[in-house]
């Protein structure tokens, strides 16, 4: 029996879905659910990762999302939180600044968290 770890980027993955209108049904994804079609009778999952980050200059977003994550971890799914940070960029039209916002930490956290379960033998298969 292999242990299973699933990591899952949920920024990359609603902005896949977001992309794509016919694909907005899934934005709801049971991961637990998913994941199990992903291994055999004999395997044994032993985590199930998210990975995300909140909008928080945006509340109605942030709420949906905050739905979204207590869903998830109802059904057992580990989440992980990274953070967006405010960045300046300028127009390469007017020379003018503007300020956005950028998600961070999640590529770094999905490797932290792999080398540590790496370290600790927590799977057999990522």
């Amino acid at each position: 029996m292999k242990r299973i770890l699933f990591f899952i980027d949920g920024f990359n993955v609603y902005h896949a879905l977001d992309d794509a209108p016919k694909y907005h049904k899934y934005k709801w994804l049971d991961y637990s659910t998913l994941a199990r079609r992903f291994v055999s009778k004999q395997d044994q999952i032993v985590g199930i990762l998210y990975f995300t980050a909140y909008a928080h200059w945006n509340p109605a977003k942030t709420a949906r999302h905050q739905l979204l994550v207590r869903a998830l971890m109802a059904t057992g799914v580990k989440v992980v939180f990274g953070k967006f940070k405010n960045r300046d960029h300028k127009c390469r039209l007017c020379k003018g600044t503007y300020s956005t916002f950028e998600e961070k930490q999640t590529d770094v956290n999905i490797a932290i968290k792999l080398s540590q379960s790496a370290i600790n033998n927590d799977f057999d298969s990522p």
